[in-house]
């Protein structure tokens, strides 16, 4: 029979050996919780200054053009003018701060973002038709594609002399797909793709490709542009 003295050592080795391989799963544990730690704050703050650019970004373009349109009425009064043009370097500036200043996060949605679109187009003297041919949407499809319809109206305001737009949801196969086309954007020698499109279309397709979408931007030679966003129909968070 083992001496008792021997079983207690053996016992104690077993326990040290059992606590070292603990704590070793351990600090891999606590390491791995602080990489994913990282990798979350860092998802979070793209994810911040994606909606700062969509949201605020918006109203300041909306702002600048307005106080454009302004100065251009204001042709007869020196002193006026004066002043709008510090009022549109002062918007120009606070737009430029947006893209480099993450902030709270306000939701979007779909259906918010298209009636807004409608009333704000109209009020620039332009016709904008909404339809929607698909139910209720989960949340993060009606964000998504509200900063779809933003973008789309942010770029025709910027870029174009639009008289007609519209804006359509409709189901397509097995997917829904968001249409927002404008005329009077300026015309092309040749269709574009949309592989030189700004940030703001590079951060809806970061967006849709979260959900598993796609966004596609194309000019055409008549004047046209079409902006177009496809999600799965059968998204589920």
């Amino acid at each position: 029979m083992p001496h008792p003295a021997y079983l207690v050592g053996t016992a104690g080795a077993g326990i040290l050996l059992i606590s070292l391989g603990v704590t070793l799963a351990l600090t891999l544990r606590i390491r791995r919780l602080r990489v994913e730690r990282e990798r979350v704050l860092a998802r979070a703050y793209e994810g911040f200054a994606r909606d700062m650019h969509d949201i605020v970004g918006h109203w300041l373009w909306l702002a600048s053009i307005k106080g454009e349109l302004a100065h251009r009425r204001a042709a007869g009064d020196a002193r006026l003018r004066e002043d709008l043009e510090e009022v549109i370097q002062a918007v120009r500036q606070a737009a430029h701060a947006v893209r480099n200043v993450s902030a709270a996060r306000h939701r979007l949605s779909f259906p918010g973002e298209a009636a807004r679109a409608r009333a704000l187009m109209e009020g620039f003297g332009a016709y904008c038709s909404v339809r929607v041919d698909t139910d209720e949407l989960p949340e993060p499809v009606s964000t998504a594609l509200g900063a779809v319809v933003r973008e789309g109206v942010t770029n025709m305001l910027r870029h174009s002399q639009v008289k007609r737009c519209a804006i359509e949801l409709v189901e397509h196969g097995d997917l829904l797909r968001l249409t927002v086309v404008n005329d009077g954007a300026p015309r092309r020698e040749a269709p574009s793709t949309g592989g030189e499109t700004g940030s703001g279309v590079g951060n809806l397709r970061h967006r849709l490709g979260e959900l598993g979408g796609t966004v596609q931007a194309a000019g055409g030679t008549d004047g046209w542009f079409t902006l177009i966003a496809e999600v799965p129909g059968n998204y589920s968070e």
